[in-house]
């Protein structure tokens, strides 16, 4: 009875693997999704494809998945720690999501593996998807939807991705990779620009900038595997319809700061401090860089956002600005006060200039501060 047992077993784990083991006829492809309209798709998707005509097995996994459901989901998630997962669908949905509702082009690249590796991948794909395996903490730059999926495709494939060969994808940050994909005047691109810190400034190699679906898609066409191609073909599964580009947005950023920055030396050349106007403005100023400086001091200081570190940002807007003010702007002509200005503007000066060379609109963004600054710093000096 107790060989019985286990020929049976042996049986049932014979069934289980067959059913889990793909055959020679199978095909595991990299999906590369192209950049959306919404915040959450600017940096586009990616996927991997394994589908087995014999089995009927067509599933598309995806490393890129949050529940909103989750318990404090906006707490964990401002805090950088919303677990993310590995899901997976039918392709066929996944496919008429993007295409009917989002209007996104899809392409697909099938990769030339044998069927040792396509098991591999389909093997380590399954092993994630246990529930112990499913979740992880999901980092923007270093661990995402697309730095999971290379990182599978070079375990499977090793040496394939000639990383030092693939200077198309060298020479810039993890930053500058970043504002690639964002409009250049959108009050979205100033606000992340705002939030990261000096590591999105580190200069990427080419398998840190794959970080972006894009650029692995690149990095996949240029990857040789025993001497051929990695990809053996590949094709658009749906070609997105072109959406009309955006026009000036006299609301944007850099129109309504300098715009700000405008109206504050006029009055400031034109008023006394103490004027209602010029008191009312200075209150309101800084009461809002003085909240903007905490929420960017507590990102930098108090989450798990490692490239919201080491912030310059913090020095041009200081959070004390949002205590001190209903101090200050009664007691301007204090001499702290005085003295508080002064090394306030020569601060957030410097800050500034650092800042805005790593992003131009940092500078803009510190400008109606720094003009205030500036002119109660001399004001005080009367």
């Amino acid at each position: 009875m107790k060989y019985l047992y286990i020929l049976l077993l042996s049986c049932l784990m014979h069934t289980v693997w067959a059913q889990n083991k793909l055959s020679a006829e199978s095909r595991v492809s990299l999906v590369t999704i192209a950049p959306g309209t919404e915040l959450y798709s600017f940096f586009g998707h990616t996927l991997i494809r394994v589908y087995d005509p014999a089995t009927g097995l067509d599933r598309a996994y995806s490393f890129g998945t949050f529940d909103f459901q989750t318990e404090n989901f906006y707490w964990k998630f401002l805090k950088g720690t919303l677990p993310y997962s590995l899901s997976y669908n039918n392709m066929s949905d996944v496919l008429n999501y993007y295409s009917q509702y989002e209007n996104r082009t899809l392409r697909e690249q099938v990769l030339a593996l044998n069927e040792d590796q396509k098991n591999q991948i389909f093997q380590a794909l399954e092993k994630n998807y246990l529930p112990e395996n499913r979740y992880y903490q999901y980092k923007f730059f270093y661990d995402n939807c697309a730095t999971r999926i290379r990182d599978i495709f070079e375990q499977a494939a090793p040496g394939a991705y000639s990383w030092a060969t693939m200077s198309r994808l060298e020479g810039l940050s993890y930053r500058d990779w970043m504002n690639r994909y964002l409009p250049s005047t959108a009050w979205v691109t100033f606000g992340m620009n705002l939030a990261l810190g000096l590591p999105s400034d580190v200069i990427a190699d080419a398998s840190q900038s794959c970080y972006l679906p894009d650029n692995l898609e690149i990095a996949t066409a240029q990857a040789m595997l025993n001497k051929q191609k990695l990809v053996e073909a590949s094709f658009t599964l749906f070609e997105a319809q072109a959406n009309p580009s955006g026009s000036f947005d006299i609301l944007g950023p850099i129109p309504v700061l300098l715009a700000i920055s405008l109206v504050l030396v006029i009055l400031s050349l034109r008023f006394s401090h103490k004027k209602g106007l010029l008191y009312g403005m200075d209150i309101v100023l800084f009461f809002i860089y003085g909240l903007f400086g905490i929420l960017i001091f507590f990102l930098a200081t108090a989450t798990d956002h490692e490239v919201m570190s080491n912030n310059v940002s913090c020095f041009i807007l200081w959070p004390i600005h949002f205590p001190l003010v209903f101090w200050f702007a009664k007691n301007h002509r204090d001499g702290f006060w005085l003295k508080y200005v002064r090394i306030a503007f020569i601060v957030a000066f410097i800050a500034s200039l650092i800042s805005g060379y790593l992003f131009y609109g940092l500078f803009i963004i510190a400008l109606p501060l720094l003009v205030r600054l500036f002119f109660l710093s001399r004001f005080n000096s009367k």
